[in-house]
């Protein structure tokens, strides 16, 4: 259930991913999740041994708090997934899992965004240029990889990852489904360039934000506009684009499912099951 978001340059955005990805890897990534939150805050920011401590302790806080309150709704959003999934899907079938899986995210961030503003105040000049080299490099290896090969080339290549996505779900897809996925998939409006632009607006004001060090207060509601609030400095063709690329993903899924034999939708199933057992554990032993 690990949802599609764009990487966002924070360290309890990036915790708050860790715990969702977590939740469709099994338990055990769960559970260990603080250490390796932890070490991807430090490859950031560079921590000093009392700062790695205390994120330490905020993360266990926060996925203390996420153990309790989110993880039932997730119980409660596969249940319905399933039952879902045992009818023919609909498009707004396919709106739900994307809407769904977008309100995990920004609870989580909301949660998060009074510790997410306590570590960037407290960073130092130094730590403060690591983040921002750290970020734009990490941007400059997207933007490279985003350009490598012919215009064809990259859309065929978009079109075999989703398909490939489709397949961990339903298992090995007929030659003619699996052409359906890439034939819809690379005539599909292509966000690429968009998503980039948008990724270095989002970094410039990430980066302006960290460099004024504002009072906690400012920061946490500058950090929510950055993460929640993107309609206030988003590109309108962006968000346009994305909205009519997702209306094309949900058309996609629900002609997709109508071809699905038994096989696939047991498989489908199972998939589910097995992350409802995993967020059923994760509640029992919390």
């Amino acid at each position: 259930m690990t949802p599609a978001f764009r990487r966002i340059p924070a360290w309890l955005a990036v915790a708050a991913m860790a715990l969702l990805a977590a939740c469709s890897v099994g338990r055990l990534a769960y559970n260990n999740a603080t250490p390796v939150v932890t070490w991807m805050v430090d490859d950031y920011f560079d921590l000093s041994g009392d700062q790695e401590d205390w994120v330490r302790a905020r993360f266990e806080r926060l996925q203390a708090w996420h153990r309790a309150s989110e993880l039932p709704s997730y119980q409660r959003d596969l249940k319905d997934a399933m039952a879902r999934v045992d009818r023919p899907l609909t498009v707004e079938d396919a709106r739900w899992v994307n809407t769904t899986l977008r309100g995990y995210y920004y609870r989580i961030v909301e949660h998060a965004l009074p510790d997410m503003a306590d570590l960037l105040v407290q960073l130092d000049d130094v730590q403060a240029r690591r983040f921002e080299e750290r970020f734009a490099k990490e941007s400059a290896k997207i933007e490279r990889e985003t350009a490598r090969g012919s215009n064809e080339a990259r859309s065929e290549k978009r079109a075999k990852k989703i398909a490939d996505q489709v397949e961990e779900y339903t298992g090995r897809l007929s030659g003619e489904q699996r052409n359906l996925v890439m034939n819809r998939v690379q005539a599909m409006i292509d966000v690429s360039a968009l998503r980039l632009a948008d990724r270095r607006q989002r970094q410039e004001l990430v980066v302006d934000l960290v460099r004024s060090k504002p009072a906690k207060p400012a920061m946490i509601a500058g950090l929510k506009r950055i993460l929640v609030d993107t309609a206030s400095w988003r590109r309108p063709e962006y968000t346009a684009a994305m909205l009519q690329r997702d209306e094309e993903l949900y058309r996609l899924m629900v002609d997709l499912s109508a071809t699905w034999t038994p096989e696939q939708r047991a498989h489908v199933q199972k998939k589910l099951r097995t992350y409802l057992n995993d967020v059923s554990s994760l509640i029992a032993s919390r």
